[in-house]
């Protein structure tokens, strides 16, 4: 297989591997051009109300629900060409590549398919509960304390059985992908090392390095660099070096392929996958163990974002709000059609992270110049505050001091040499500033006029926080009095416009095993969903405590699906 370069698959899809690497996982700049979780197969000819040979329970209106109107069936006399394997994956994104892999290697004949000429890679962090690379640098996490957290943030209105298979099978899933790339060079390392109670990032994250995409420069996978940049996409190492295994091993995997419909007859099992090629020619994939839609999000489908995902489309931004995920929901749909229902409760949370740039943050203001929050907390923390704030902007404040103030964050927790020096960090915001993407000045007038902030209320806001600083007590967001660091000119700022939603984290209606369930809660034989086409995992947010969960269920289920198709479990 060709080597791949990062500059191959990153190409619109930057900000999604760059804010990977911070565990926003699988996901991230304002145009970009690839699904960050699969293949979501292309929208079949213009629905229409159709009879349902193929077991729907739902006849909508295009004006009610579109994304539920079943279009007419493909006529068998319009197939060219009928292909049988044991296993149709729908999606090479993270969760498709990972069940690829799980049911080939357990004995499984496999076909997968995938809209865009390659694979979809994005992001690259897992988080994963006990993992050998955690336990090697004794970072052990308590499970029940984890997943207690886990769903206190929930609401506990998440399947609960499903987020304790995560955290009782991810360990092994991770250590059982690390023995299958070890040939290729991969081998997987402890990324986020924080335990720090409140502001807690939970020890669990891993990375796969040891490709071609590997960073020589730790200055690029800083948190505090300021600059959104390429960074390290460490997935596209790892799914190219998966996808040429299966290959390898017999994997039917076809390109340009774009599923339309699946095959479910009456009420009994779905059966098979109608997709075209690329020249729109029809093919019959035969599944005689399941088909898995591994089709991700339906972030750019306007109307099913505007009802499952409404924060994104009702907040002071409106479309402001960057979609990087590029899933059009469309296996979501097929899934719907035959059957299937969305997860029984609404208003999916976005994957949604704050500001254009990584986290600089000392004093953060909101447009009236004044603070609003803790600025020790989290980034999906930090941008759900955002949205509450007037016109959802915020602008940062800092100084040249701070980059030696600032603890050293090293992307491999075993390497300290991954941390970036404050030498590196004050020539990376200098050089930001000559972009005309930082802002450097003597005076907090001069930042107020920059930014259209009340002066006023600004150096008011900043002889607070110096007071707080000598006193050693936050007396207004009671951040951690080690962090509290007095800010004096000259001054570095920037402006944080809008967040960024990377995904919607909601989908299909699943039980732990996967499967794709009816309005009654029963399985739909044959059909499974997994990666972010599955619900039933989040609720109220995506939390950041847990960087790169998104990612490290792919890998857990993705693992799992192929056992159980396989009869192992």
């Amino acid at each position: 297989m060709a080597a791949l370069s990062r500059r191959s698959f990153v190409t619109g899809g930057v900000a999604a591997g760059a804010l990977g690497l911070l565990g926003l996982a699988g996901c991230a700049s304002p145009a970009p051009t690839k699904a960050a979780d699969g293949q979501d197969a292309g929208k079949a000819d213009e629905p229409k109300v159709a009879s349902s040979s193929q077991g729907s329970t739902t006849q909508a209106t295009a004006s009610d629900k579109p994304w539920e109107v079943v279009p007419d069936p493909i006529a068998e006399a319009d197939i060219a060409q009928t292909v049988e394997s044991d296993v149709v994956i729908v999606g090479l994104g993270a969760s498709g590549t990972y069940a690829a892999t799980s049911a080939i290697e357990n004995g499984l004949s496999v076909t997968v398919l995938e809209r865009n000429e390659t694979f979809n890679a994005n992001g690259g962090s897992h988080f994963v509960f006990n993992s050998k690379p955690q336990l090697e640098l004794d970072k052990a996490i308590d499970p029940v304390v984890a997943v207690k957290d886990f769903l206190n943030i929930s609401s506990y209105r998440v399947d609960g059985s499903a987020v304790w298979a995560w955290a009782n099978r991810s360990g092994e899933a991770a250590d059982w992908f690390a023995d299958v790339v070890e040939p290729y060079g991969l081998h997987p390392v402890l990324q986020h090392s924080d335990d720090v109670v409140i502001e807690r990032i939970y020890p669990g994250t891993i990375i796969f390095i040891g490709g071609e995409n590997e960073p020589t420069s730790a200055i690029d996978q800083d948190p505090y660099n300021g600059d959104l940049g390429l960074g390290f996409v460490p997935e596209i190492d790892l799914l190219a070096a998966l996808l040429q295994h299966i290959q390898s091993k017999g994997a039917d995997v076809r390109f340009k392929h774009t599923s339309q419909q699946l095959v479910r007859e009456g009420d009994g099992r779905v059966s098979a996958v109608i997709a075209t090629d690329g020249d729109g020619a029809y093919t019959k994939f035969v599944a005689k163990k399941g088909v898995v839609v591994a089709t991700g999000s339906y972030s750019q489908d306007a109307a099913m974002l505007d009802y499952f995902c409404p924060i994104v489309s009702h907040n002071p931004v409106g479309d402001q709000v960057a979609q990087f995920n590029m899933g059009d929901g469309s296996g979501i749909k097929q899934s719907l059609w035959v059957g299937g229902v969305m997860q029984h409760n609404g208003d999916h949370p976005p994957m949604m992270f704050w500001g254009s740039t990584n986290c600089i943050k000392n004093v953060m203001v909101n447009s009236e110049g004044v603070r609003f929050i803790d600025e020790n907390v989290g980034q999906s923390n930090f941008a759900a505050a955002q949205f509450n704030q007037t016109g959802g902007t915020m602008v940062a404040l800092w100084n040249a001091e701070y980059a030696s103030q600032l603890p050293a964050i090293s992307y491999r927790a075993d390497d300290p040499s991954w941390a970036a020096t404050p030498e590196e960090l004050l020539a990376k915001w200098e050089g930001l500033v000559e972009q005309g993407i930082f802002m450097k000045a003597d005076s907090l007038d001069e930042i107020a006029s920059a930014y259209d902030l009340p002066a006023d209320a600004l150096k008011k806001t900043v002889e607070d926080y110096n007071g707080y600083c000598a006193a050693g007590e936050d007396l207004e967001f009671h951040k951690d009095p080690a962090t509290l660091h007095e800010l004096t000119g000259p001054f570095f700022a920037t402006k944080y416009d809008v967040p960024a939603s990377l995904a919607c984290m909601g989908g299909l209606h699943v039980n732990a095993r996967s499967q794709v369930l009816t309005a009654d809660d029963k399985p739909i034989e044959g059909l499974y969903a997994i990666g972010l086409a599955a619900g039933d995992f989040y609720a109220n947010q995506y939390s950041t405590r847990f960087a790169g969960n998104s990612l490290g269920r792919c890998m857990t289920f993705g693992y799992l699906v192929g056992r159980q198709l396989a009869g192992l479990e």
